[in-house]
């Protein structure tokens, strides 16, 4: 997302990390992982259940499309840390607009599925068209 933050910020978006641990997880994690981004940690993942999120089976974990996701992540200076909360969570990508109502919905389907920012962008402008 960091190749995007100067388009997210133009349409007027803050991008919300939502993890799973303890509050000074987010505080340790987010200024490097993610540092444009608010960063929030809950114990349980009860936002990841609330929007529909699953947690992986062995096969959305270990597939050649999720070796070929984390190959990806390797040559972008990626690499995974301890983690705090379920491994298995998987993640998705969602707009919510600031009456609540979600604008735009993707539920990773295996590991490392992660929306294409241009195509969040371009929904997030649809609606703010269609419904301003």
């Amino acid at each position: 997302m960091g190749r995007h933050q100067a388009e997210i910020e133009a349409a007027g978006l803050r991008v919300v990390a939502v993890g799973i641990g303890e509050p000074k997880h987010a505080q340790h994690f987010c200024p490097t992982l993610a540092p444009h981004a608010t960063c929030i940690s809950l114990p349980e993942p009860l936002a990841h259940h609330a929007y529909g999120l699953r947690v992986a089976s062995l096969s959305n974990l270990v597939n050649v499309q999720t070796l070929k996701h984390g190959w990806r992540a390797m040559r972008e200076g990626h690499m995974q840390t301890r983690a705090t909360g379920d491994e298995r969570q998987l993640g998705g990508t969602f707009v919510v607009s600031r009456s609540g109502i979600v604008e735009f919905a993707q539920v990773s389907a295996i590991a490392g599925d992660h929306a294409d920012i241009p195509t969040v962008l371009a929904a997030h402008r649809a609606w703010e068209a269609h419904n301003l």
